[in-house]
């Protein structure tokens, strides 16, 4: 599979997933694109379309902002606690079916620690990252473009 699925939490710096989503899209086209609220069409089993695009892509760009980590369900817990939690899920998921994960920092997001995630996708705290920033988002949107084409190109 040659496929990008974009992993963001709405409550976190969607409009950067949203511009990543429009830059990758104009760069590989729409249907080499998994985001979700573009992907998933009206009627469908939306837990089934999810994991079936980590399943088919390449790899999968994990969007993470100041309150990936903090954002709270409404029971009170972390969201990333949560198994249920689809943010998590689809990093799980794609850890599970071998797929690159590579997290993209949002401005000044520090990298993730160990201790702060759950064991399913703790491997995230060891994967490369990339940055994407505002005062530097034509620069950054080239680079994370390119690494995803080197990548797609020799798997």
């Amino acid at each position: 599979m040659s496929g990008v699925f974009i992993n963001y939490r709405k409550q976190d710096e969607s409009g950067f997933a949203a511009l990543l989503q429009r830059e990758l899209s104009w760069r590989f086209g729409a249907a080499s694109v998994f985001y979700a609220s573009r992907t998933i069409r009206p009627g469908e089993d939306y837990e089934h379309v999810l994991l079936n695009g980590v399943r088919d892509a390449s790899v999968l760009l994990a969007v993470i902002g100041p309150r990936w980590l903090t954002a709270h369900h409404p029971a009170g817990r972390y969201r990333i606690n949560r198994r249920t939690d689809w943010v998590r899920r689809e990093i799980a998921e794609a850890f599970s079916c071998g797929i690159r994960v590579i997290p993209i920092l949002i401005n000044d997001v520090e990298r993730i620690t160990n201790i702060s995630l759950p064991k399913d996708i703790s491997w995230l705290t060891r994967c490369q990252y990339l940055r994407l920033r505002h005062e530097n988002v034509d620069y950054d949107l080239a680079r994370i473009c390119n690494e995803v084409t080197a990548y797609i190109r020799f798997n």
